[in-house]
């Protein structure tokens, strides 16, 4: 059965990885997920610590609304 409402956007940070079938956020627990964005293309700067606005499609993804990367400096 298809959810047809929308769900809320939440706020995620952690990690991001470079993945086979494209990037990957974990965070500081060691949870995995999936990024997508909503117009297919993934920026190319995204690397390192990240904390990104999105809202979860499925069980390991999330569709990325805004991104941020977090400098150490």
């Amino acid at each position: 059965m298809n959810q047809t409402r929308k769900r809320p956007a939440s706020s995620f940070a952690g990690s991001i990885e470079r993945g086979p079938r494209g990037p990957i956020l974990r965070d500081d627990a060691g949870v995995s997920w999936r990024i997508g964005f909503a117009d297919g293309t993934v920026p190319d700067n995204v690397d390192g610590q990240v904390r990104i606005r999105g809202r979860v499609v499925d069980i390991d993804r999330i569709e990325v609304d805004y991104i941020e990367v977090q400098n150490d400096a």
